[in-house]
């Protein structure tokens, strides 16, 4: 049966589970271990300038030159299949839907390295004489999760995995997700304390009739005293 796909973006760790450092930016990368905080095994890690730079834009421009473009689009056939581009396969980075947490699949990976960053982008650049691909390229130099501006509209960040993605991230058509919101959240420095449980009912008439019997039989067997048969008494009748 079908998972029912989600539209709530998922949860960003306060505190990296690797190093244990605060995430002050909200980032899904750790700003001092570099990993990618919704991978469960850490071993995923935010990709470099020079990845992202060179490998996602200088290298893909001289793939598709030196492969005269037919060669490209034939290469990119087989590496779409995990969600790459030929030179994303060559430095080991994936493209990740934000949503899902989990990499893109081969129709999604189509739509970003062909329809959006080849035909949109490419028309853009005709009419501002390439400034709006500089500025889509340029941009991952000051975004918190290292996303070009191609990135934010298709809502993906790009990890490096040296050894490939684990299972937990593979693609997914209709994902859950894998990430919650806590039950309680940092307020003044200290966590929330849980909601104090209900208090228990009030006796009912027919409790303390029971009571009251109980009482009157243990008087009767003198395994009580006469001051605390009254004593226990008032405290019963105080209950009605």
């Amino acid at each position: 049966m079908a998972i029912a796909p989600s539209t709530t973006a998922l949860a960003i760790p306060a505190v990296c589970p690797r190093c244990q450092n605060p995430n002050h930016k909200g980032s899904v990368f750790c700003d001092y271990c570099r990993v990618y905080m919704r991978d469960e095994t850490l071993t995923v890690e935010r990709a470099t300038y020079t990845r992202r730079f060179f490998g996602d834009w200088v290298l893909e421009g001289l793939l598709i030159i030196v492969t005269l473009v037919i060669g490209w689009f034939i290469w990119m056939i087989f590496t779409s299949k995990t969600g790459q581009s030929p030179a994303k396969r060559l430095v080991n980075t994936y493209p990740i839907n934000l949503e899902t947490g989990r990499r893109i699949g081969q129709g999604d990976s189509w739509l970003r390295e062909v329809v959006v960053k080849m035909l949109v982008i490419g028309a853009l650049n005709s009419f501002t004489s390439g400034l709006a691909g500089l500025i889509d390229a340029v941009w991952l130099f000051f975004d918190k999760d290292r996303q070009a501006l191609h990135d934010k509209v298709l809502k993906q960040v790009v990890v490096y995995a040296p050894h490939g993605l684990p299972a937990g991230m593979d693609y997914m058509e209709f994902a859950p997700p894998r990430y919650t919101v806590p039950p309680a959240f940092p307020i003044g420095g200290t966590t929330a304390a849980p909601p104090a449980p209900p208090p228990p009912p009030a006796p009912g008439v027919q409790d303390v009739a029971a009571e009251l019997r109980e009482l009157n039989q243990l008087k009767t067997d003198g395994l009580i005293t006469e001051e605390e048969y009254e004593r226990k008494r008032a405290h019963l009748a105080e209950k009605l």
